[in-house]
């Protein structure tokens, strides 16, 4: 194969993995070749592979196979790239300022949770202030997801850099 043909696979791959990741509802194979630039038999074969390797997973419509990236995969890897890319104190440091937000937002409109908060949309409130409960109501609950990720990468951080550094020195 050229070095031209090899780019061209590669390319194609990579857009039928960059679609396929990225999708918000479950799509099936010729939504994401459109979406992608290839054919659908081109799609359907790296999509197999990639629900091989656990990126992504299906679920039957009738009798479509629809793909969607799988969420086991993308917790793991979120977790994995807090842990790469943040010091243990730093992780810290930030699961510590998102707390400081929430009681914040719980002091100000005196609620224990976002629900709540959305429940007082319904008030009397002028417009701009309804808006910025929703919004502060979205903030918490991306705040809470966050949360949860910082603290399972907090309780793994050691046992993963362990395996790293193992890894790093059965190679060596």
């Amino acid at each position: 194969m050229s070095d031209s043909g090899t780019t061209n696979h590669t390319a194609k791959v990579a857009r039928i993995r960059e679609v396929a990741m990225t999708v918000r509802e479950p799509k099936n194979a010729g939504e994401i070749a459109e979406a992608a630039g290839v054919a659908r038999n081109t799609a359907e074969k790296y999509l197999t592979q990639l629900v091989e390797a656990d990126k992504l997973a299906t679920i039957q419509r009738g009798r479509e196979t629809r793909y969607y990236p799988d969420p086991v995969t993308q917790y793991f890897d979120q977790i994995r790239d807090l842990v790469n890319d943040h010091r243990k104190d730093e992780l810290t440091a930030e699961l510590d300022a998102i707390r400081d937000d929430i009681d914040e937002w719980k002091e100000e409109y005196d609620v224990e949770s976002a629900d709540e908060l959305r429940a007082t949309v319904g008030d009397d409130l002028p417009a701009s202030e309804r808006q910025q409960r929703r919004h502060d109501a979205e903030d918490w609950d991306y705040y809470e997801h966050q949360a949860m990720l910082i603290k399972q990468a907090i309780q793994l951080y050691d046992t993963i850099e362990a395996t790293r550094e193992s890894r790093i020195a059965s190679a060596n």
